[in-house]
């Protein structure tokens, strides 16, 4: 019975892998009754980036109009899908949240996994939106049907994403640690609606700690300037090096959680903060240094070995990367094509991207397929049915190697013979890591003093 939902997620997981560059952190999935909950930033992806890094089959909660789409539908339906009857989508149809309910419950009697995503919709604000209960009554009835002896885990989950409608862009899946509700057994019997509201707050701070979240979108493009700057200015991470974005993450979300301190604490220096941080970022565009920053200097060693280890791949790699690209470029393309057409709401674009390379993808193979088998028959069909996608994931991978060499390449050239332009960022960058490490130790002083009143106030 798993087979056809095995088969399902198989697929559409690894097409979200290949559509983005997926890095997953964070325990595996424990086994018995699950919740899985996570913010929903991008649609209908963000569920196959759960059947992507999940070891379990998660039985996704979605709003009932999707149920009625043409192959969607099917397809949910075969997962094991829940349908969710959002006041928003049809008011008159809210009163079908009971099935869904039972549905939900008998699933985690039966020992099954399910997906949810509390802020109950999709969206692009810079941090998580207001949760809804849904899931937290899930879990406490799914609790109080077994006597509170289900045994009932839920997971949160952060899905982050670096540029969410870019195809090959960064994005970090973070599971966090599991934790029960049957502690809330005897406040849920007395009030359930506070026990309702106590779980709905544990499972939007499980969330918050697996995601990064600002007031403004712009403040988190500063806070990732800042970060790359201070961390290889400091010789954490070598120059011209790009971190996986799930690397990145503990020191983003330290970075963001000392920007809103000094906002709050000390604004006319944030306010300073922000100009050179900003100031420095300008440069950085200029230049087009991407997320490499620019090195203080060029040693000849490194230059010299950074040539011969890409520039060998790049060798070893070209035929099959021509073959790829004159074998999928039509298919590499059509994403674009449709977005452009049919204009889709930005929380969608992704998944309507994904869809037409999934459907051109699995079209093009066909095709090389039967040409194969035209062309030679049964071993002919057989070699391009393997060459074909081969190629094609090569030239992906030389396309991105190739566009770094680029980038590289020009920066060095840009710098060659303007010391006074790398002094410019040397001075810059040293001023503003000073500044960090200040307010970083100030941060933290403030803060033991805060716990230290805090105890006092309590008698401890």
């Amino acid at each position: 019975m798993d087979r056809i939902p095995r088969l399902i997620t198989g697929i559409t997981g690894t097409a979200a892998a290949l559509f983005y560059r997926v890095d997953r952190h964070g325990p595996p999935l424990p086994e018995g009754p699950l919740i899985v909950a996570a913010n929903h930033p991008n649609s209908l992806v963000d569920a196959l980036l759960i059947f992507r890094c999940s070891e379990r089959i998660t039985r996704p909660l979605g709003r009932a109009p999707l149920f009625d789409r043409f192959l969607l539908g099917p397809v949910l339906r075969a997962l094991g899908g829940i349908p969710v009857y959002r006041r928003e989508d049809d008011p008159e149809a809210t009163h079908r949240n009971d099935r869904m309910f039972r549905s939900a419950v008998d699933a985690l009697h039966g020992g099954g996994a399910i997906q949810i995503y509390p802020e109950g919709r999709s969206h692009s604000e810079a941090h998580l939106v207001a949760f809804r209960t849904g899931t937290a009554r899930i879990a406490l009835q799914a609790e109080e049907g077994a006597d509170w002896g289900l045994g009932l885990s839920i997971v949160p989950v952060g899905i982050t994403y670096a540029a969410k409608e870019l195809a090959r862009t960064e994005v970090a899946v973070r599971f966090g640690k599991a934790f029960g509700c049957a502690d809330l057994k005897d406040g849920y019997r007395e009030d359930p609606v506070a026990a309702v509201r106590r779980l709905t707050e544990r499972i939007e701070k499980g969330i918050r700690r697996q995601t990064l979240n600002f007031d403004r979108y712009r403040d988190r493009i500063l806070v990732e300037v800042a970060e790359q700057l201070y961390v290889r200015e400091s010789r954490w991470v070598p120059w011209r090096v790009r971190e996986r974005l799930g690397t990145r993450f503990p020191r983003l979300q330290r970075f963001a959680s000392g920007l809103e301190w000094i906002r709050a604490a000390h604004p006319e220096e944030h306010r300073r903060l922000i100009e050179k941080v900003e100031r420095y970022a300008e440069l950085n565009d200029e230049l087009h240094a991407g997320e490499g920053g620019v090195p203080p200097r060029y040693s000849f060693l490194p230059v010299a070995r950074y040539v011969l280890v890409r520039g060998t791949l790049l060798a070893l790699g070209l035929p099959f990367a021509i073959a790829g690209s004159l074998l999928w470029v039509p298919v590499a393309r059509l994403p674009g094509f449709v977005v452009r057409r049919v204009k889709p709401q930005f929380e969608v674009t992704a998944t309507i991207k994904l869809a037409t390379l999934l459907g051109g993808t699995f079209a093009a193979w066909i095709l090389w397929l039967v040409l194969g088998y035209l062309a030679g028959g049964m071993s002919v069909a057989a070699v391009a049915a393997v060459l074909a996608p081969v190629c094609g994931f090569v030239a992906m991978r030389w396309v991105e190697l190739a566009r770094e060499v680029r980038e590289d390449a020009a920066l060095f050239l840009r710098l060659l013979g303007r010391p006074d332009l790398r002094e410019q960022f040397a001075e810059l960058r040293s001023e503003l890591t000073e500044t960090f490490r200040q307010l970083e130790k100030r941060w933290m002083e403030e803060r033991q003093v805060s716990v230290r009143k805090e105890l006092d106030g309590r008698g401890i």
